[in-house]
């Protein structure tokens, strides 16, 4: 199996862009807090289950 590059800020922040999400709207989709989020958007490797729920998002798939 082919594992992927980790996720990054950077990308974080298009992923928030694509969605038309603002700080907290992206923050809420995520389950964290406003300050939680920013404070992601700043790292260069992002764990791998907050790439996984960008990509759920992404789908339309809703949280449990």
């Amino acid at each position: 199996m082919e594992r992927t590059q980790p996720m990054t800020g950077e990308q974080l922040k298009a992923w928030q862009i694509r969605r038309g999400y603002t700080y907290d709207a992206a923050a809420k989709a995520l389950g964290m807090g406003r300050t939680t989020y920013y404070d992601y958007l700043k790292k260069d490797v992002l764990p791998r289950w907050l790439a996984l729920a960008c990509a759920a998002d992404e789908a339309g798939i809703e949280p449990l």
